[in-house]
């Protein structure tokens, strides 16, 4: 995706200045999403949607009931990596963000070392204490899904 066009839309709709480009770049998804789930449904039996076909489910419920339920772990994966991404994305938030009240975590440690960092002396702790402390959130997202990211990784790509 390039960056002017993009620009030139979310300006054309009026939300530069906003957090609304930031969250809704991936809203129809991306290539390594939809290619990690297409992975991990093709690895899902095709005998149980047979199944539920046969017992009447209509192609919403066989989703809903059957597959929905075993892709939670490629669910949590896709999730867990999309928050990883817009976390440290500064990208979008440098082109997008121009208010303070809205920076972003990575925008506001560019401001911070901007502010600290430049101008004569280098004042490594701020900066530091600062990255560790952003960073913390991501340890415990990782730690509270772990369990679905090691199930959705090691199964998806497998042929059952």
């Amino acid at each position: 995706m390039t960056m002017i066009p993009v620009f030139l839309i979310w300006n054309g709709l009026g939300q530069v200045g906003t957090l609304t480009p930031l969250w809704a770049g991936n809203l129809f998804g991306s290539a390594f999403y939809i290619f990690l789930l297409r992975q991990f449904f093709m690895t899902l039996p095709r005998d149980l949607f047979e199944a539920a076909r046969v017992d009447g489910a209509s192609q919403w419920g066989v989703f809903w009931r059957i597959a929905l339920p075993l892709c939670k772990p490629a669910l949590a994966v896709t999730l867990v990596f999309e928050v990883q991404a817009v976390w440290t994305d500064l990208m979008r938030a440098l082109i997008y963000l121009r208010d303070s009240d809205t920076f972003t975590v990575p925008r506001g440690l560019k401001s911070l070392v901007d502010a600290f960092g430049f101008g004569g002396e280098w004042h490594w702790e701020i900066i530091v204490t600062a990255s560790v402390i952003t960073t913390i959130p991501m340890i415990i997202v990782f730690f509270l899904a772990q369990r679905q990211i090691i199930d959705g990784v090691a199964s998806t790509g497998l042929k059952g």
